[in-house]
């Protein structure tokens, strides 16, 4: 099998017809087939792919695992070379899977592909060309909310592959290992890619693989469930991946701003005169979510500097080397 596309679903049956015939009409030279891994799904999702698409593999995975542990099950499951995620809530164009793999077989020092991440509305927007690391350990999307005009149609190296479509060459994980099933979901890609790295493997963007996606689609940006992971799993990625320096300095900078929000919920609860500046809207929420992040680091901390250290045993490319790819956290606020 030359390649295989996993596609983890959870109760996202409104969107499977459309992903599933795009993915299949695929023209690729040589076999490949398609996965999808069902999170315990509540609604007719297993049921639509058994009726309408008897040629996808369905894994059940019987709970929720997350986007992390859905896609590692897909993926040991999976017989292909090369192994393609792909979001249920997108709509791949022709030649995007071709694309993916020629873009693998001309560069071997690639460990994973990106595709060119299109919003679905508005139509030819970019979400992602490939994705940046921000000087804070913050992940972006590379030309995020850009129109579409030819500006990223150019094959080149970047830092790293966005989760949402993206080849990953077997021998890489081999060598890196899989997602960090911890995470749950979000950040798992961008811990890969400093992960694959720090061992020396390079990552390209291949801007004829076109996708198109609902942005946002399989869960609602800025719910409490996603500013939880986001907060959470950006430190755990910078504890396990980053120089000591950076690590300390950004746990300082997030006890920081836990504890202004707590005290901007504190004065919530102030009489009127005396407060003499009202908090933003939704700090006491915020406050909550920083404690519940705090508390889940300290739970898991022992377990992020094992992989640390293990990491750091490993690598073959000094940070110096990483923090190149570095984009200013400023120039991309003022973007």
């Amino acid at each position: 099998m030359l390649a295989s596309v996993i596609i983890v679903n959870y109760n996202g049956c409104r969107f499977l017809s459309t992903c599933l015939s795009a993915a299949l009409s695929q023209q690729l030279t040589g076999p490949f087939e398609v996965l999808l891994v069902d999170n315990g799904s509540q609604d007719d999702s297993v049921s639509l792919v058994r009726r309408q698409f008897p040629a996808v593999r369905v894994i059940l995975a019987g709970r929720n695992l997350g986007f992390a542990g859905g896609n590692n099950l897909g993926m040991a499951a999976a017989t292909g070379r090369y192994l393609v995620l792909l979001n249920n809530d997108t709509r791949v164009r022709p030649g995007w899977l071709e694309a993916l793999v020629q873009a693998a077989e001309r560069t071997p020092s690639a460990g994973a592909i990106a595709a060119k991440i299109l919003f679905m509305d508005p139509a030819d927007t970019v979400q992602n060309a490939g994705s940046l690391l921000l000087s804070d350990g913050s992940g972006a999307d590379r030309g995020f909310r850009e129109p579409d005009r030819g500006q990223y149609d150019q094959e080149e190296e970047v830092f790293g592959a966005c989760g949402a479509s993206v080849l990953y060459r077997r021998n890489m994980l081999e060598d890196v290992g899989v997602f960090d099933e911890t995470f749950f979901m979000y950040y798992e890609d961008t811990d890969l890619n400093w992960r694959m790295r720090l061992r020396g493997w390079s990552i390209v963007y291949a801007p004829a693989a076109v996708v198109d996606h609902v942005h946002a689609g399989s869960s609602r940006e800025w719910s409490p469930f996603f500013t939880f992971h986001v907060d959470r799993n950006r430190l755990f990625m910078l504890i396990k991946n980053a120089s000591a320096g950076m690590v300390i300095r950004s746990l300082t900078t997030f006890a920081r701003l836990s504890l202004e929000n707590a005290m901007r919920a504190a004065g919530r609860r102030l009489r009127p005169h005396q407060r003499q500046d009202g908090p933003p809207a939704g700090s006491g929420a915020r406050a909550r979510i920083h404690l519940h992040v705090v508390a889940s680091i300290a739970r898991h901390l022992p377990e992020m500097v094992l992989k640390r250290v293990r990491i750091r045993r490993r690598r073959r490319v000094p940070d110096a080397a990483i923090e190149r790819w570095f984009f200013p956290r400023e120039q991309w606020i003022a973007r």
